[in-house]
């Protein structure tokens, strides 16, 4: 076997050592002069010196306390040297497009290498060790840029690297590891690298989060994602590569290998199921999708999608969608849509939506949650937002609306805040709300009260009245005194036309039933009332009945008797009445 040992130049980068040209460290070496007359807070200072500057301080959230005081009171030099003063020579600093990334990283790398010729293409065979202790370093990523091969050191550090055709002669190879500083070399033929050649691949830096954790600690991102792939995600800490395409039969066995937690893909393609770090463009598996930061485009699968970020175009899945962060555009699953945060656009269940932020529109066959809505919530059970509802709550069952909302409509029972059009529901619950149509209202600023009253008819009734400002339901029970007497049972709608301190003006639509007779009657009554202090009301005013039943009930000879008319077997009439009481306002 013929076997080069090349002697490597090791540039010990704190940095993007991926980044197409190397920049010069332009934030880092800009001057820095600051005097303070007291010890500031460390985050006030790192915000002071970003929005001077015009860039984001990017590192892992528990990496350093914001609320510690600033050790120093002046300064005068670079900002890097600021940084070293502040933070210490543990830490590594490296900047990308409007980033400066700060970094914990104590360790250095070291690597034995030898490279292999004989084959079809160069293999890089090595060990990868700790520079102070000499001990093996196990799952440290090794990449080479311009071909994008990579690979991971097994657990005693030693790694063989196949580097692909389209490799340059002269390779560039970096070495990351979580807590150690980032390490590249060039073995140095004859040939010059040339870093704008077509075969070098895109890098990008995006800012560390809490995505690929929100991932790899799901249910499903724990049965899937192998450690090897997890270790490949914590080495590289935000940076990651642009690919055309790629092909999975599971998360692992990819045209990507383990380095597909890091390819950002323009189509992706997953047999069964596959694990990238994001798409911009198109996904499609057979049964599931796991994406790490984004997904830009169209995103389908056979089961469910799991991003570990945010979602901007349309995704759909069998069973269901489940996006730890925003999502832009629109969402459909098979039964379950869960979002993380934010939804600008629109989500179709078969069971159920959930929204973590605010949802425009959602719409399911059992249960709507979300933070709040600006728009309308749609399902066939229930509806709920802990703050504002937006527009409408549309429910088969309930609706429930921390805050606001115009119009809610439910088959049993609305509860809101404040509604400021309408509420209907057999029973509405609200602070405030004018327009509750439904036989049991409590309405935080409306009327409630109980009255004794009789109509021409003799019918006697103890009745309910509840409702808002505007209108109120009724509910009563009473007795037809007649030989032999008949029970019965009123249910209606009323609206308060005026509402002076003494004089009161209502309209009612009431439909009255008999427990053990075929008369059906429906009156529209105008009533009149005096209130006599604060509780004590007296009303009377004439009614127009729709009366419908035997002939020889003697509630055909009550009233007077506008129009009479015999239909199947039924008799029919439109009879003046009047109707009054006493009631007790609360």
């Amino acid at each position: 076997m013929r076997v080069i040992i090349f002697f490597a130049l090791f540039l010990i980068l704190s940095g993007l050592v991926c980044n197409r040209d190397l920049q010069a460290q332009g934030y880092l070496l800009s001057e820095l002069d600051i005097s303070y007359s007291s010890e500031p807070l460390l985050g006030e200072v790192f915000e002071q010196i970003s929005s001077q500057r015009d860039f984001y301080f990017s590192y892992q959230s528990d990496l350093i306390d914001l609320d510690a005081r600033l050790p120093l009171r002046q300064y005068n030099g670079t900002l890097e040297g600021f940084l070293y003063e502040v933070l210490g020579n543990a830490y590594v600093f490296s900047e990308h497009e409007g980033y400066l990334i700060i970094r914990y990283a104590p360790g250095q790398l070291d690597v034995a290498l030898e490279v292999d010729l004989n084959g079809k293409v160069p293999v890089l065979r090595g060990q990868i060790i700790d520079l102070n202790s000499g001990k093996s370093i196990p799952d440290a990523s090794i990449i080479e840029k311009s071909g994008l091969a990579y690979t991971m050191s097994d657990s005693r550090g030693f790694f063989e690297l196949r580097l692909k055709p389209a490799s340059a002669t002269s390779t560039w190879l970096t070495l990351r590891k979580e807590n150690y500083r980032d390490t590249s070399f060039v073995l140095l033929p004859s040939v010059e690298v040339d870093p704008d050649k077509p075969g070098w691949a895109e890098f990008r830096f995006l800012p560390s989060g809490e995505t690929g954790d929100n991932l790899e600690n799901s249910f499903w991102g724990g049965l899937f994602i192998g450690f090897r792939q997890r270790m490949q995600r914590l080495n590289l800490a935000g940076f990651f590569a642009e690919s055309p395409v790629q092909i999975s039969l599971t998360p692992g066995l990819s045209t990507q290998g383990i380095f597909s937690s890091q390819m950002i893909n323009n189509f992706s393609l997953n047999l069964l199921g596959g694990y990238t770090a994001g798409v911009e463009g198109i996904e499609a598996a057979g049964l599931f999708n796991l994406n790490q930061r984004m997904v830009s485009g169209m995103q389908t699968a056979g089961l469910f999608n799991l991003v570990g970020g945010g979602v901007s175009g349309f995704q759909a899945a069998g069973i269901f969608n489940n996006v730890y962060g925003r999502l832009s555009g629109f969402q459909v699953a098979g039964l379950v849509n869960l979002l993380g945060a934010d939804l600008d656009g629109a989500q179709v269940a078969g069971l159920i939506n959930r929204v973590s932020g605010k949802a425009p529109v959602q719409v399911a066959g059992w249960a709507n949650i979300a933070q709040s809505s600006d728009r309308v919530q749609v399902a066939g059970l229930y509806n709920l937002t802990k703050a504002d509802a937006g527009i409408a709550q549309i429910a088969g069952l309930a609706n429930r609306s921390g805050g606001g909302v115009s119009y809610q409509i439910a088959g049993l029972i609305n509860r809101a805040d404040t509604v400021t059009r309408l509420q209907l529901g057999l029973i509405n619950v609200a602070s405030s709300s004018d327009y509750p149509m439904g036989l049991i209202n409590i309405i935080g600023d409306g009327e409630q009260s109980i009255a004794l009253g009789m109509d021409e008819t003799s019918f006697s009734r103890l009745s309910l009245r509840t409702g808002g400002r505007k209108m109120y339901g009724l509910i009563a029970t009473g007795i037809l005194l007649q030989s032999p007497p008949e029970y019965g049972l009123e249910l209606g709608l009323g609206i308060h036309l005026m509402r002076k301190m003494r004089y009161s003006m209502d309209l009612e639509i009431v439909e009255r039933i008999l427990i053990n007779s075929p008369h059906r009657l429906s009156s529209l009554r105008f009533l009149q009332g005096y209130k006599q202090g604060k509780h004590l009301k007296f009303f009377a005013g004439p009614s127009l009945g729709l009366h419908g039943g035997d002939t020889n009930n003697e509630v055909f000879r009550q009233g007077v008797q506008l129009i009479k008319w015999n239909r199947n077997s039924q008799t029919h009439s439109i009879q003046l009445g009047v109707a009054g009481g006493i009631q007790w306002v609360f």
